[in-house]
């Protein structure tokens, strides 16, 4: 793929460009009593975050590749697998707790995606006084990332038979951390001699596609 070969991620942005996010009204249903219409509310609610969210960043990953800015790009592409492996593991947790008709773990699982935000129960205090009532350190966690890369990881096995999930967003953590993977893509060696190089505007070592593919069937 180069820049001006981005088939399936102008395909999946635009895709995503054209769905309608119209207003959510939750039901008048407490948190801590929570039935059916609420978990349902917080699936909608959840979803359309994620389709705001993640067409935004992949509309400024295509602007980057057709800049042919592939260094850049490694790390929307990170962002975007990290989002599929993410929806992944919540669609197939809060399946299970919807069959069970388990309202309470439901929302438990979505207030920890909703509300959860390490940052804020580590530092908050730091910049901005807790509210009454509401104390940072009772926020919950998020999800963890390891955890929603192994339910993605499950169902690529359970669809295809076989995986590099885990291959594959190593790879796109090596482009996004310093280190020698980032150097090789400027540089050349003719026996002791090393060039500095324009670096290449082919795309395919991101792999987005592959898991772009997967994030609205999750």
């Amino acid at each position: 793929m180069h820049k001006n070969e981005i088939p399936i991620l102008a395909i999946v942005t635009a895709g995503l460009e054209s769905i309608e996010l119209p207003p959510l009204r939750r039901p008048d249903v407490p948190n801590d009593t929570p039935d059916e219409a609420l978990v349902l509310w917080g699936a909608q609610y959840y979803t359309y975050c994620v389709i705001a969210h993640v067409r935004d960043v992949l509309r400024g990953m295509v602007e980057l590749l057709q800049l042919g800015s592939v260094a850049t790009a490694f790390f929307p592409a990170r962002h975007a697998f990290e989002w599929t492996a993410h929806t992944c593991l919540m669609s197939r947790e809060l399946k299970d707790f919807i069959i069970k008709k388990d309202w309470k773990g439901a929302r438990e699982l979505q207030s920890r995606v909703m509300e959860g935000n390490r940052w804020v129960k580590d530092y908050g205090t730091k910049y901005v006084a807790e509210a009454p009532g509401d104390p940072y350190d009772q926020m919950p966690d998020g999800l963890r990332v390891k955890n929603a890369l192994r339910a993605y990881e499950k169902y690529r096995e359970e669809t295809t038979g076989t995986s590099e999930s885990k291959d594959s967003y190593a790879l796109l953590s090596e482009h996004t951390h310093p280190n020698s993977a980032c150097f090789n893509r400027y540089t050349e060696f003719f026996g002791p001699e090393v060039r500095f190089v324009k670096p290449s505007d082919d795309a395919s070592i991101l792999g987005e596609e592959r898991c772009l593919l997967h994030l609205p069937s999750c």
